[in-house]
Parts: structure tokens; sequence; C-alpha cells
């Protein structure tokens, strides 16, 4: 019988970015660096995290290539993705931890469900993969995303559009950050083991 810890569901429940940060971890440190939020002493896990999300729309979208330094001093490429403002249906975001202290292998799983259940200022999510459906207006490919976007390095290769509609079946994130996150009809679960995930 799987031991679970549960903190239930949590109606019309607003997370602020400190408390998803508490969720996320270190994980978030990178990409929260370039936007002055956090130290820069701070490395990322590691821990490469699953995102399933069923509609979101965004506004000054831009997409780049960059690097992230783990606390292993690994550097992993990365594709950037920053919206300056998005709304999103239906989030479940899963990690699968390895040897917590006292513990052992966990996995958790965030969830929060229903239309519009997320609003984003200023997003950012590192990607190692993204499967899904892209919608873009006014796109412009091959351009130098820095002139658009102050997190980006100068001569930053990717694309930039006024809006963006996406539908991502998944991602492998390896940090999210914003400058304001809100999110709604929380579910949260912490479990032995590494099926708490995603699409489950």
């Amino acid at each position: 019988m799987k031991e679970a810890v549960r903190m239930g569901r949590i109606s019309k429940w607003k997370l602020s970015v400190g408390l998803v940060s508490g969720i996320f971890g270190a994980s978030i440190a990178g990409v929260a660096m370039a936007q002055g939020g956090l130290s820069a002493n701070l490395a990322l896990s590691g821990t490469i995290f699953n995102i399933a999300i069923g509609n979101v729309d965004g506004t000054d979208f831009s997409l780049f290539v960059d690097a992230e330094q783990t606390g292993d001093d690994e550097v992993l490429p990365v594709t950037r993705l920053r919206f300056g403002q998005a709304t999103a249906d239906d989030l479940c975001l899963s990690a699968k931890l390895g040897n917590v202290p006292k513990v052992g292998p966990v996995s958790f799983r965030l969830m929060s469900s229903g239309d519009n259940s997320v609003e984003a200022d200023g997003l950012l999510v590192g990607a190692r993969l993204l499967q899904g459906d892209l919608k873009l207006e006014n796109p412009q490919l091959g351009v130098d995303v820095s002139q658009v976007n102050d997190s980006a390095y100068s001569g930053a290769w990717g694309l930039a559009s006024n809006t963006i509609n996406v539908q991502a079946r998944n991602i492998d994130a390896t940090a999210v950050a914003a400058n304001s996150l809100t999110l709604r009809n929380v579910n949260v679960t912490v479990e032995k083991g590494q099926e708490n995930v995603c699409g489950r």
C-alpha cells in the first residue's frame, strides 16, 4: 500500500510566487536570476520535471536557445520560452525525485484544474523537450532575441511573435519562474515511489 502525504484540493486558492518558489525549490533559480529575482549563487537542482497543460494563451512571446548550469556543474542546453503575459488551463506538473533523506525515492505532483486556472506575468520556462501545437501571430524566426527579450544574451538565436497559443501535451522542463504567478484549484500530492506523475 502506498504511503502518501496529501495536501488536498484548495478551491479558488491563490499561491503567490513565493509559495510556488518553495514548491519548485532550487529548480527555478537559473531562470529567476535573469529577472533579478534570486541570488546568482543559487544553482539548479538538475531534476528534469514534466509539465502538461491544456491550453496557453500568451503575449509578447519569444524563444531562444540557452544553457543552464546545475548544482553538480553540469551545463544543459535548453530552449528558453518567455511570455510577457500568459493564461492557461489545466496545469499538471510532476517530478520524480531521487533519494529524499529518511524516505527514499518519491514523486511530486501539482495540479491546477479548470479554465484559466493559471495566470502569469513575465513567465520564463527552460525546456529540454516540448511536444504539442503552436499557433503564432506575426512570427519572426531567426532573429536576435535579445532585441525583444532582456533575458536573452546578445545574438541569441530564436523566434518572436506578438501572441501565441500553445497546446502542450508534454514539456520536459529544467526551470520555471515568473514575476507573478497565480494557480487556482490546486491539488498537491507527494508519494513514495515514482508513479505519482502527470497522465496517471
